[in-house]
């Protein structure tokens, strides 16, 4: 092999290597972070402000919120990648009449340390120690449980479901079936990269850098262990990011009672502005009647 062509090898091989890295760091490191912008002050909400470490000693943040009439019903909240608990008070803040709210920050997002994210892997452990210290810290609000989770929240919430008790009924907005194909899908949707080489190493470098494999957290793989509980599935009809019939695979491997409700124009993270009032009703009655 001329020399010009060995070198000429080796530059391309290293292209593709930096731009897979490069790649994982997106993954780790949300290009749409939202700020921290919301506060329980601007709905008149009284809180407290709360610091627990994660399974793995990473400090997180929440907020504890009692619902304005006393009550033992209580949801557990969990946002998406690249979202915080600010933007999920924005959204849902009116459950707050009627529930006691416990929001927390995700590794990697609003006040929660950590250096990355990775869309449900670590953060199964932030889960589970965001409910043990609530358990431990408000054993009361834990009789009547809901919990509700938005995207990479969602994903979460279906693990957390699948492996720890206590939950009444739960609420799951556009989760994805497979950790391996939304990276797939995220890929082809921004860089509109081929699968191999650019989005195979891409994975292959996050199981190195990680530590392990993100995909056993996957959804798919834990929707049939949750337990049976009501279940409402929300997903978005022109959702790119998590398609419906992603979407659906997780609905149809999950036990009943359950219920799927597609939004007419519904995008990623985009439900409630597409469904507008429809949204808020659907989402009190499914507390209501689950808790």
């Amino acid at each position: 092999m001329p020399a010009w062509l060995a070198l000429a090898a080796v530059a391309l091989t290293a292209g593709v290597f930096a731009a897979c890295w490069w790649g994982s760091s997106v993954v780790f490191n949300p290009p749409r972070m939202l700020p921290n912008a919301v506060f329980p002050e601007q709905f008149s909400l009284p809180y407290e402000r709360v610091r627990f470490p994660s399974l793995d000693g990473t400090a997180l943040v929440g907020w504890v919120i009692p619902a304005a009439v006393e009550t033992d019903k209580t949801i557990m909240l969990c946002h998406g990648w690249g979202d915080n608990k600010g933007d999920l008070l924005r959204r849902f803040h009116f459950l707050a009449r009627d529930y006691n709210l416990f929001l927390f920050d995700s590794r990697h997002h609003g006040e929660s340390g950590g250096d990355l994210s990775t869309i449900g892997c670590l953060e199964a452990r932030d889960f589970t120690a965001a409910l043990q210290w609530f358990q431990a810290n408000h054993p009361a609000w834990t009789r009547r449980l809901g919990l509700l989770g938005l995207s990479m929240g969602a994903a979460m919430a279906i693990r957390g479901l699948a492996v720890h008790g206590g939950f009444r009924c739960a609420l799951l907005e556009s989760p994805f079936r497979s950790f391996n194909r939304v990276i797939r899908q995220f890929s082809t949707n921004a860089y509109r990269l081929p699968y191999f080489p650019f989005v195979w190493l891409t994975l292959v470098i996050i199981r190195w850098r990680v530590g392990e494999d993100p995909e056993p957290y996957s959804p798919g793989l834990h929707a049939p262990k949750m337990p049976a509980i009501p279940l409402l599935f929300i997903a978005g009809e022109k959702d790119e990011l998590m398609p419906l019939d992603q979407v659906r695979a997780v609905y149809e491997a999950s036990p009943s009672p359950k219920e799927l409700w597609v939004v007419p124009e519904g995008t990623h993270g985009r439900c409630q502005e597409a469904a507008e009032s429809e949204y808020e009703r659907r989402v009190r009655e499914f507390f209501a009647r689950g808790l």
